[in-house]
Order: C-alpha cells, then structure tokens, then sequence
C-alpha cells in the first residue's frame, strides 16, 4: 500500500513540474504562425514578435541588440557562442511537409529551428535539427542541417514587430522573408511540384479514392495538362472509363483520346474521338474541331464541323464551327455567311461581340483562327 502511494505521490510531483499555466508569453513578445502551400507543399514557420520599442538603429551592428556574427552568452550557457535565434523567447522553427531546395540547396521534410549570423550586407541562415532548445542559447554547430548565405536588404520604413512574410509567389517557389526594423532578410524556396504531386496521386489512385471515376479523369488530367508522366497517365484515363465506378463520357473519351495524341498514337486518338462525337454536343464539336485545326489536321476538322451541321442542322455552336472550318481554309466569304447565321443566333451580348469582331476580321481578309 504504501508503494502505491509513494508511487502516486511521485506522478502527481512529475505531473506538477511538467504543467504549464496559460499565460502571455515572457517580454511581451507574441508568439506568431504564417503558412503558405507552393503547390501541394505546406511551409510554415512559427516565431516569437520582439518589437523595436525606439530602438531604432541600435537593433543591428558590432556590440548591438543583434549582433554581426555569433555572439558570447554567459547567461544559462557560460560562454556558448551562438547564432540570432531570429525572433523572440523560444527557437524559431520552420517546417517543410516534403523536401525542399532553400537558396538552391537541398534541405529534407521536417521542423528545423532556424537560426541567423547577420552582417553588414550578408545573413547566413542556419536550419539546425535541435528545435526544442531554449532560442539559440544551446546552439552546437554539429546539430546544423544546412547553412546558405543570403543578401541582406535595407527598407525604407521600419517595421516595428519582427515578422515574416511571403512576398514572393511562384507556380514552383516562393520567397520568404524575415523583416524588423529596417532591414529584410530574403530568402528562395524552390518545390519539385510535379513529382510531388505525382507521387501524392499514386498513392491516392491505388486507395479508396481511385474507386472514384473523376478522381481518375483528374489525376489524368493534371500529367497531361503538365504534359508529364504520360504512360500512366494514360492508365489513369483508362481507368476513368473502365475501372470500378468508371464512367464512359464525352469528357472522358476525350481525356482519354488527348492522352493517346499526346503519345503520338494518332489512330487511337482519332477512334476514341470518333467514339466521343457519338455522345458530344454541337459546341463540343465545334471545340474539338478547332483543336484539329491547331494541329493543323483541317480535313479532319471540316469533317467534324459538317458532322455537327448534320446532325444538330441550323444552329449558333454549328455555324461557329463551321465558320472556322472554312476561314481555316482560306474560304472567307463561305465564312462569312456562317459567321452572320451565327450573329443573329448568338446566345449572349458577349457573344455577338466576339462574332461581330470575327465578321471583321473576314470582311478584310483575315483568318479568325490567326
């Protein structure tokens, strides 16, 4: 009994030491989260906000608040010299969900504390593995990860309370930087998007989530959008329209035609398109007859737009396609004469306008497809 009490007695005592109370943080220095995706890739840093409080041009320099280089701390550490922990109170960290390149430089997913030895014109950013310790008190240099240097840029106006910010948005990066007082410490992030994504997909194709057709026609559709990954690309269409909850569509009969054209299998893509007209509406022709006309395949194209007027006759998607069918050919007067039919029957102002702009263009000559 009474070891169960003495055991009791030292929970409650580890239980006691480790509890925190809910307060402010220390110095008055909010703590703070910003968090971005490049692509599917979330990039978040979390960081305490010291603010200038009319310490202006006191903040950087030799013997300052954020001293050039390491600086020597008696206080926890008895002379450890260390990096600026870039921010307030506890170690700023920053996580990448996947593997990232910082500054061209290859860096692996995970939470790494981010450190900086700032200069005159130069930052060296330091992303160190121990991210628990106490700001950069305990700094070691065998925990660095990577270290890249960076431009420092002076601002105009200064920024009160430490932040950090993206300012800078790309398909394929962005550019984060830290900003206090007045200067910014910019650095490039860069994030393999594609093969990301496309190993994301793969997982997601074999779970339940590829039982589903359109998340098929999706997966598809971003490599041959991105014109990427093609053979399983076109695994993926297929299974769109023949797999477990597959649906056979126009939109997917000519997902999956783009697929095999986008492999150079011309009479696979032809067949399947044949297969899709069967099933398309009088704009659907129309779209697809341009697109043959892109590539310059205008036999075909005239072919579909005729196939159209037969089968839906005197209308605005029909006298549309047929007006660039024969435009294409250089036939600018039969042009004209659908172009009219399809003015007076132009659904919207927004498409009188773009017709009487194309009517235009053929009275001088012109081909609408140019």
């Amino acid at each position: 009994m009474k070891k169960l009490q003495l055991l009791f007695a030292v929970q409650i005592i580890f239980a006691t030491l480790n509890a925190q109370m809910d307060v402010p943080p220390s110095g008055g220095n909010p703590r703070a989260m910003v968090s971005e995706e490049v692509g599917i890739t979330s990039i978040t840093i979390k960081y305490g906000r010291p603010d200038v409080n009319k310490r202006e041009g006191k903040v950087y320099g030799e013997g300052k608040l954020v001293t050039y280089g390491f600086s020597t701390t008696n206080f926890i550490t008895n002379g450890n010299t260390s990096p600026w922990r870039a921010g307030a109170n506890e170690a700023t960290t920053i996580s990448f969900e996947h593997d990232v390149k910082v500054e061209g430089k290859d860096i692996k997913a995970g939470t790494y504390a981010l450190f900086m030895s700032m200069g005159a014109d130069k930052a060296t950013l330091i992303f160190s593995k121990e991210v628990d310790a106490w700001g950069s008190f305990y700094y070691k240099a065998e925990d660095d990860v990577l270290r890249v240097e960076v431009t420092v840029v002076p601002l105009e106006k200064s920024v009160e309370w430490l932040k950090y910010e993206f300012t800078e948005h790309g398909e394929k990066h962005c550019r984060i930087s830290m900003q206090w007082e007045k200067l910014s410490v910019p650095f490039r992030v860069d994030v393999d998007v594609d093969n990301i994504v496309i190993a994301r997909l793969r997982e997601q194709v074999t779970s339940q989530k590829g039982f589903n057709s359109n998340n098929m026609l999706q997966a598809a559709q971003y490599c041959l959008n991105k014109n990427i990954n093609l053979e399983e690309a076109l695994q993926w269409s297929i299974r769109a329209i023949t797999g477990f909850q597959g649906q056979k569509s126009f939109i997917t009969l000519r997902n999956l035609a783009n697929a095999y054209d986008k492999l150079k299998r011309t009479a696979q893509a032809d067949s399947t398109m044949d297969e899709a007209l069967t099933i398309a509406t009088a704009n659907q022709y129309t779209a697809y007859g341009r697109q043959l006309i892109t590539q310059k395949r205008l036999d075909r194209a005239m072919a579909v737009f005729k196939a159209s007027e037969k089968r839906y006759g005197d209308s605005w998607g029909v006298n549309n396609g047929l007006m660039s069918g024969f435009s294409a050919q250089g036939d600018f007067k039969k042009a004209l004469q659908y172009a009219e039919k399809a003015l007076a029957q132009a659904p919207s102002e927004g498409a009188k306008g773009i017709l009487q702009g194309q009517i235009t263009k053929l009275k001088e000559g012109k081909d609408i497809n140019q």
